[in-house]
This record gives structure tokens, sequence and C-alpha cells, in this order.
């Protein structure tokens, strides 16, 4: 089986290449979401380093004017260093308050354009995908990093850039005093960066290694605090047991964040002692500069103040750094995910789905689930003829469902191939072809949504005339429920929002049909579209199928025999294979696997001698009553 892009694993952060690579994904991510806020935190920062700069030259120059005041030195001089120094303050108060008002919508434009993007991956991804647990890690690690750490990234970047702005500003000004204590400076950068680095690679392989368990815990959470769970959770007694499962996961959690943060300890330890013992070092050598008069008193007190200031930043760097190397891993990791996109898209390109065709034809389909045992659908080859109503039965896991979901291009077959017409389906758009299919499946979705939404999105690509939605419901016999809630087809199905209402589950399942029959689709896919309804709703659905899906291809799955009787065609399968097919009478003439599976459901109420009779028949006249009960 050929590897997908989803299923490979994420980037290995390691070394040098690895964090600039990191680095740089994290401010290609911040420049797409917004070039201009993080234009003006640029710019701001800049600024606010040349004020810098110009304070610390001043202040050489106002300690020399002062010192020089006692030999007659010019006041209009020391007056103007004075204001220049002031001015150099305002601007740094005035850029830092820019600052700090741009980078929160800098960090919530970052947030809201990586979850899109995410969502936009995501999206493109095949049913396959979901199968495959890796691709869950990275989507469980690329989700919580686009919803949380872009905020936490951009605060943290835009204080390293401060930081590193306003230490290149005193280095240069240093520079400018004594080169050689300049220079001895640059020492600082290798602790601070190997303590960093260090650091963010210890937490990225700790989100990697917790990544499953993570997901792990969320689903228990989920089974604990949400509804649909609940009554279950309750029936069987299990909240202590999930809870106390819960409670152990987190336990193992908080082990291996302790010993995850015990590394960083040291690698913090590494940054701030060693760039502590750089500047002591410098302090030192400052010391004997002034002792032998190779520095003046005027420059001995300047360097002194830069050096206070640079050890100050140095600790503000210090943590914003680790806090964005702790950020940029993950950014890269969602980025890499990020950059799924364009490969899924190009899996979907192609030619035109036809709006009209004369046939389908399956031709030796083989699927295989991830880390299945053996194949769901093997060597299937069928021609389904355009307006046709054909069935497919068997008993649970003969390969029905996958079946359909190969026909509606919901999965790629592994052998063979769904032919339309001629047509390759992989040769299709893969978007325009599951425009032309209407599903129903079994599990369907409960949407939280008003009534009208729920039908409307079968088609959210159409306008909705000023009965369509009335219409599509009443053919799936709905309207009247639906026109009978508080606020008709306004009213919210789901009693977690406002005053909104439930529905039974036959109900429920009248409001899916209603959004398959919204979808004007040449091909409908029915799985067990009938599991939920009672026995009249389920005879008069399956009664006005031919009417209500006139000149469609229908495929139709279901368990039960009473509803698949006067299907144009009738496949039956078993172990993935179709081991027989026919119409009604032939299939229960030949005696096999469909007239035992026939006889069983109608053996519930029909005596031995009755049901006889309808085998031997073949199909009688008209339809005998069955077992409601799916196999």
């Amino acid at each position: 089986m050929t590897e997908r892009p989803t299923s490979v694993p994420g980037p290995r952060i390691r070394g040098f290449r690895g964090m600039m690579r990191a680095v740089a994904a994290a401010i290609r991510l911040v420049w797409r979401a917004s070039r201009r806020e993080f234009l003006i935190v640029v710019a701001m920062d800049v600024l606010q380093a040349v004020g810098i700069f110009v304070l610390v030259i001043q202040v050489q120059k106002v300690l020399s004017s002062l010192i020089g005041s006692d030999n007659g030195a010019s006041a209009p001089a020391l007056a103007s260093n004075l204001i220049i120094f002031i001015s150099a303050n305002i601007v740094i108060v005035l850029a830092e308050a820019v600052i700090a008002n741009r980078r929160t919508m800098l960090g919530e434009r970052t947030s809201i354009y990586a979850c899109g993007e995410v969502i936009g991956v995501v999206s493109q991804a095949e049913l396959d995908d979901f199968d495959n647990s890796r691709f869950h890690d990275r989507l469980q690690r690329a989700s919580a990093s686009a919803q949380h750490r872009p905020i936490q990234m951009v605060s943290s970047l835009t204080l390293v850039m401060q930081a590193l702005f306003t230490v290149i500003s005193l280095w240069i000004a240093l520079s400018t005093i004594q080169p050689v204590i300049a220079v001895c400076v640059l020492a600082v950068i290798f602790p601070v960066w190997i303590g960093g680095t260090r650091g963010g690679e210890q937490y990225y392989e700790f989100v990697k290694e917790t990544t499953s368990s993570d997901r792990g815990r969320s689903y228990l959470y989920v089974l604990l605090t949400t509804r649909d769970p609940a009554k279950e959770v309750r029936a069987y007694n299990l909240a202590d047991h999930l809870a106390t499962t819960w409670r152990d996961s987190m336990n193992e959690r908080l082990r291996l964040l302790g010993a995850m943060l015990r590394r960083r300890l040291r690698s913090s330890m590494i940054s701030s002692l060693g760039s502590n013992a750089v500047i002591a070092l410098v302090a030192g050598g400052l010391i004997l500069l002034t002792h032998y008069h190779v520095l003046s008193l005027a420059q001995t007190a300047t360097l002194a103040g830069i050096l206070l200031v640079l050890s100050q930043k140095l600790m503000e760097a210090i943590s914003a750094t680790n806090a964005f190397f702790e950020s940029a891993p993950l950014i890269a990791d969602l980025d890499e995910f990020l950059a799924l996109g364009p490969k899924l898209r190009g899996r979907h390109d192609g030619v035109p789905a036809p709006a009209q065709f004369s046939r389908i034809e399956l031709d030796g389909l083989g699927f295989t689930y991830q880390d299945a045992e053996r194949p769901a659908v093997r060597d299937v080859s069928l021609r389904i003829e355009a307006g046709q109503v054909v069935a497919l039965v068997g008993e649970n896991g003969s390969g029905k469902t996958t079946l359909a979901k190969l026909l509606a291009g919901l999965y790629t077959p592994q052998t063979g191939a769904v032919r339309v017409d001629g047509v390759d389906l992989r040769d299709i758009d893969t978007e325009a072809w599951r425009n032309s299919v209407a599903v129903l499946f079994q599990d369907f979705i409960k949407y939280a949504m008003p009534a009208a939404d729920n039908i409307r999105l079968g088609a959210v690509e159409r306008e909705p005339g000023p009965d369509d939605i009335h219409q599509a419901a009443r053919a799936a016999g709905a309207d009247g429920f639906l026109s009978a809630l508080p606020e008709g087809y306004d009213t919210m199905l789901s009693p977690q929002f406002g005053d909104g209402q439930d529905l039974s589950l036959g109900q429920w399942q009248r409001v899916a049909l209603a959004r398959a029959f919204f979808r004007s689709a040449p091909v409908v896919v029915l799985d067990e579209p009938s599991a939920a309804l009672d026995a009249r709703a389920e005879r008069a659905l399956f009664d006005s199928v031919r009417e209500l899906y006139r000149n469609r291809t229908v495929l139709l799955i279901s368990h039960r025999f009473s509803t698949v009787r006067t299907a144009d065609h009738i496949v039956v399968l078993e172990q993935g294979r179709i081991v027989e097919q026919g119409n009604h009478a032939s299939l229960m003439a030949a005696g096999g696997l469909y007239a035992e599976l026939f006889s069983i459901q109608a053996s519930g109420f029909l005596d031995d001698e009755d049901v006889e009779a309808v085998i031997g028949d073949g199909i009688a006249d008209e339809p005998v009553q069955m077992s409601t009960n799916p196999l």
C-alpha cells in the first residue's frame, strides 16, 4: 500500500540547521498571517533599538559635558544633549506602546490564519487518512499549535526581536567606545543559543511522545463530559472507571513532563549562568581598563551603564528565547502539516464529472483498511445501468458499506477501478463526482443547527427556492413534525443551544433522508435508510423510492430483505466478494445465501410451511411482512 503524505511522521528538529528551519517556519507563518502588523512591530522594534543607541551615546556625552563643565564646558551643549536624551526616551516609550498594542492583534491574526489553514488541509484529506493513527497524531499537534502557539510565539518573537535589536544597538554603542570589550561580549551568544535551542528540542520531543496518549485522554474527557455518551456512561455506571483511567493517564503525563522539565532546567542553567559569567568577565576587564587609564571616567561610566542594561536585556532575552524556541519546533511541525495542502489538492484534480451517464462499472475492485487482517472488498466486478435500483445485501462485515464508499469516491480502490461510461473515477475531479452523489449513511450526523439548515446542508452550493426545503422534508415524511416545532423550520435541533429541541432517532433519520432528497444528484446511496423507522414509515418510504428517485441510479444497502426485494438487481456479498446476484425471484429459486437469509428473517413472522411456500414460489404477488430486526 502506497504511503500517503498525511501518514508521514512530523519533522525532527535537531541541531543548528533544524532549529533555523523551525525559526524560519515561525517567521514565515507570522508573515503570511499579517504582513502589515508584522512590519509595524518590526519597525517599532528597530525604532526602539535606535532610541536606545541614541540614549547610550547621549549618556556618554552628558557625562562628558558634566565633567567638562568644571573646566568651562559649554552649557548650551549640555542642554542640547539633555534634550536629545529626553527625546530618545520618549521614542522608546512610544515604540513600546505600539508594539504591545499590535502584538495582541498580530497574535490573534496568526492564530486565526493557522486554524483556517489546518481546516483547509483536513478538508482535503481522504477517509483513509482518518484511518491512520499517525495522521491523527499530526492533526492533534497541528490543531493545538494553531489554536494556542501562534499567540505565544508572536509574543515571544516580538520580545526576542526587541531584545535582539536592543542588544545589537548596545553592542554598536559599545564598539564605538571600546571595540575589545564589544568583541568579548559576543561570547554571550553561545550559552543563550545552546540553552534555548536544547530546551526547545526537549519540549518538542516530549510533545511528540505524548501526542497519542493526549488524544486518548481527550477522548475519555469527551466521554465523561458530553451529552451523547452520557446515557450509556450512567446506565453502566462507567463514570468512576473512566475517570480513574483518565487520572492514571494524566499521572503518567506528569511523570514524563517532570523528566522533561528537569532536562530543560539544565539547559536553562546553561543560558543563565553562562551568559552571566561572560558579563562578569567583561565587567572585570572594564575594571582593569579603567585601572590602567585606558578609559576615561565618562567612558567607564557609560560602559558600566551599557553592561548593566545589557545584563538586564540578556535576562529578558533568555526568557523570551526559551519561550520562542519552545514554540518554534511546534510551529515548524504545523508548517509542514500545512504544506500537505497542495499535495492533497493535486489528488483531487481531474476531468469534470458527467452530468448524465449510461452505466457505472466496478471492475475487479479490491480495498483493505489500514492495519486490517483481510480485505474489506476483493475482486468485485459489477455493472450498474443508469436509473437502476441496485441493492447490496449480506451479513455484517461483508463489505456492503465499503463498496458504497468506493462508488461514492470516498475511498480509492487499491486494485481495480470504478468507471463511469468507461472513464476511471481516479481521472474525474473528486469534488465534482461527489456533487453527483447523494449519500445517506447509517451513522448520519445530527447537526446542532436549525431544521431548515439541517436539510439545506445536502446541497449548500445551491440557493433553495421558496418550497424546496419543505418539499424535501415532505418526501422524507419529516414535514409534519418539523412544522409542529415551536419555531417550525427555524427551530434549533439541539437542546445544548438556547431553546433548541431534540428529535427521536426515527425523526432524525427522516431529517437525514430529507437532506439526501434535497441534493439533486444522479446517483443516490442509501445505507440502511430505514434502520430507525417504524414498519409503516419504512413501507411508505420504499413504496415511494422509485417515484422519489425517478431517473436516478440508486444503490440501496439494507439488512431488511423486505426492503430490497423490489430492487431491479440484488447483489449478495460475503467476506468482501460477490457470491450471488440477480432479482428476488431468481435468487430465491437458486436457494443460495440470499434465500437462506431471507428465510431466516421470514421465519420470525411465518411458520415453516409458509416460509417453504414463499421460497418455492420464488416471489409472492404481495410483499410478505417480515421482521424489522436487522441480522
